[in-house]
């Protein structure tokens, strides 16, 4: 018994001491670091089981804008539209006449810009739905126009105020090459996410799906979880500038850390 009680030990100090040498090699060289706050890094529903454990998971939100010369949408699909060529040049394999059954997924590079030109834009966007909304209702003032007109100016202050300003912008295989893309620019940040290529029969084309962040969370230590006292979760109608700040960086895996946490007054 105590034979394999000692196995157990080892084999937990083993992976212990993996993981703790991962975290340090990955904080040997920052690649990025952002300043971020509520809009981008919300709070977990069950933050306060979480931190009774070990401290509160906070969950990176990111988005996709609305396609150029579309108008404005606050919920946009988390795929782009791509060809053979491309996903070609991002490692996928094309497949043959059961284009429909395609199921391949990898992990690749992802560029994202941060509270740059896109969100610019998308404000600018949501602005001019409210105006056209507007001049709509004032020229026909029916029930239908009336709730069109809430709902954009609705989105239009969201758009402002609570929305992540974390836009995708560019996948590739290759970090080096993003890297040397957007030298220079500080709200550029390069992670690691799976996406997963499909065809669609409809259209006749090829989309690369945006699944998911390869680390989505970030673990909030119990030093700087008190900043988060007494912080209810904000409900989805509600909107509210956000009520903390937090200073995140990236190391060399591309993994991210907290490194201060302010709440705003």
């Amino acid at each position: 018994m105590k034979k394999y009680l000692l196995l157990g030990l080892c084999i937990l100090l083993g992976s212990n001491a993996l993981v703790l040498s991962g975290v340090a090699y990955n904080r040997m060289e920052e690649k990025s670091q952002l300043t971020l706050t509520e809009r981008e890094l919300f709070l977990p529903y069950n933050q306060g089981a979480i931190k009774e454990n070990s401290g509160i998971l906070l969950r990176l939100k990111w988005r996709l804008p609305t396609p150029e010369n579309a108008p404005y949408s606050p919920y946009s699909p988390k795929e782009i539209k791509t060809d053979e060529e491309e996903l070609i040049t991002l490692g996928f394999s094309i497949p043959g006449e059961h284009k429909s059954e395609w199921a391949q997924t990898r992990e690749l590079y992802w560029a994202l810009e941060f509270d740059g030109d896109i969100h610019k834009k998308e404000v600018k966007k949501a602005e001019d739905a409210y105006r056209t909304a507007t001049l709509e209702y004032q020229e026909n003032p029916s029930k239908r126009n009336k709730q069109y007109q809430k709902r954009s100016q609705t989105a239009f202050e969201k758009e402002k105020v609570n929305n992540s300003r974390l836009f995708f912008i560019q996948a590739s295989k290759s970090y080096d090459a993003l890297a040397s893309k957007y030298a220079g620019l500080p709200n550029i940040l390069i992670v690691k996410g799976l996406s997963k290529p499909y065809f669609n029969s409809s259209d006749k084309r090829y989309y690369l799906g945006l699944k998911r962040l390869s680390v989505n969370e970030i673990l909030l230590p119990m030093p700087y979880s008190e900043a988060l006292d007494n912080i209810e979760l904000i409900p989805k109608k509600e909107i509210r500038p956000p009520r903390y700040t937090v200073v995140v960086k990236w190391g060399q895996r591309l993994e991210p850390w907290i490194v201060g946490i302010n709440k705003n007054e």
